[in-house]
């Protein structure tokens, strides 16, 4: 095999792993070790950087994802550190793949036996709900979930709500950062506001000196990695853990039904007609459309009232600001932007009973639920809808999930990263 035959490399799988200590800030004693890929020693594709930049351009960015996660696998397997957590990258668009047949079985091996950290990069790619379905599968076996780089792109921190971590890490660009900055603040506060809700660690990357120690610890980091406490290399054949154990998070609740199934006995409703939703709605869709607050809006739009023009050019205009926006509804739906996500329902589906409009961004998360009743009367006029704008973050993001769910379903029969 030629060293610099990409497609040699590949189907040799001849990578391999080194590993970089994950470790507490009490004590500097490691809690987990991350696996970081490398490809044939002497070869253009010896780098991570390189292997992957040239795994994208030939679109086998999942391929080369599943080689070195099962290799880390192998190795940590050998040595017999079953106790000790392994932390994976993972590309968001290999969430919910298979695992090629000849890995399989190390693979299973590894979910039986191994404690594993699904370390999401930040890198875009991937379907919202392909991800949410992963992770959902991931934590069903009591396994963790990481977010890693939070600060290079605005990804991480609209899925940090949605995903409900265990670990935050901190990009390297955050804990070296010198002078304060407005981007270095923001992310500060909305991965701060996220740990204390939830309960995640904080982890900050990039640890290389006493002074970026320091500035760690100020962030209120109580995990830490960088070659401060060692560089990446070998695995040790013994590992002696810090009592220090890494938070297991408990994620949102599994999804209700429908979005309005979600705040049943938590948020009291009003009885509301068509026309009474429409400032409601205006106030998340303005949210969206003029502030950098929302990242994230999914709209279901009930049968009876299917949007209008000026609402489809509103949602094409907020989808063009680089909001991630979705459009549920019965077919045909009116034709989007390339950037909305639109998802036909089927007759049956309960959803088309309902209006909602959710709003998720790194400090703000609203909105508009609202059931279709019988007719009757409200303040003089038809009573159409049951309705509620709640804020309360929580129900917003069980919401949320109950719309992804309806985008992707789990493929499968192998299993799955």
């Amino acid at each position: 095999m030629a060293s610099d035959d990409f497609d040699a490399i590949v189907a040799a799988r001849a990578v391999y792993p080194v590993f970089q200590p994950v470790v507490s800030l009490n004590d500097g004693r490691p809690v987990g070790f991350e696996a970081l890929a490398r490809g044939p020693d002497g070869s253009r594709y010896h780098s991570p950087t390189a292997l992957f930049a040239e795994a994208a351009r030939r679109g086998m960015t999942i391929d080369l994802d599943w080689i070195c996660g099962v290799a880390a696998c192998a190795q940590v397997l050998d040595l017999g550190l079953r106790h000790v957590p392994l932390f994976l990258n993972v590309n968001p668009s290999s969430l919910g793949t298979a695992c090629p047949a000849d890995l399989q079985p190390t693979y299973r091996r590894a979910l039986r036996e191994l404690n594993l950290v699904l370390e999401i990069t930040e890198r875009r790619g991937g379907d919202p709900a392909s991800i949410l379905h992963a992770v959902a599968a991931f934590r069903q076996q009591g396994r963790r979930i990481a977010i890693d780089d939070v600060g290079v792109d605005p990804f991480s921190l609209n899925m940090i709500s949605v995903l409900a971590p265990d670990v935050i890490k901190i990009d390297r660009s955050i804990t070296q950062g010198i002078e304060p900055s407005w981007a270095r603040t923001y992310v500060l506060n909305s991965v701060k506001v996220e740990a204390q809700t939830t309960g995640a660690a904080l982890l900050c990357e990039g640890i290389e000196t006493t002074e970026h120690l320091d500035a760690a610890r100020a962030m209120g980091a109580t995990l830490g990695q960088g070659w401060l406490f060692g560089r990446p290399g070998k695995l040790p054949t013994t590992v002696d853990l810090s009592p220090d154990p890494l938070p297991l998070v408990t994620p949102y609740p599994e999804s209700a039904a429908t979005p309005f199934a979600a705040i049943r006995g938590r948020a009291q409703t009003l009885p509301m007609s068509q026309h009474m939703l429409v400032p409601l709605c205006a106030l998340l869709e303005d949210m969206a459309l003029h502030t950098d607050a929302v990242r994230i809006l999914f709209a279901a739009v009930s049968k009876t009232t299917p949007f209008d023009d000026r609402a489809w050019k509103t949602y094409n205009h907020i989808a063009q600001r680089g909001v991630g926006v979705a459009v549920f509804g019965r077919e045909p739906l009116a034709p989007l932007g390339a950037d909305v996500h639109i998802v036909p329902l089927p007759d049956t589906d309960p959803l088309l009973d309902e209006c909602a409009l959710i709003a998720v961004g790194s400090h703000f998360a609203a909105a508009m639920l609202a059931r279709h009743v019988e007719a009757g009367r409200a303040d003089g006029e038809e009573q159409l809808y049951d309705a509620v704008l709640t804020y309360d973050r929580r129900i917003v993001i069980e919401a949320l999930h109950a719309l992804m769910s309806r985008v992707t379903s789990l493929p499968p029969e192998a299993p799955q990263l």
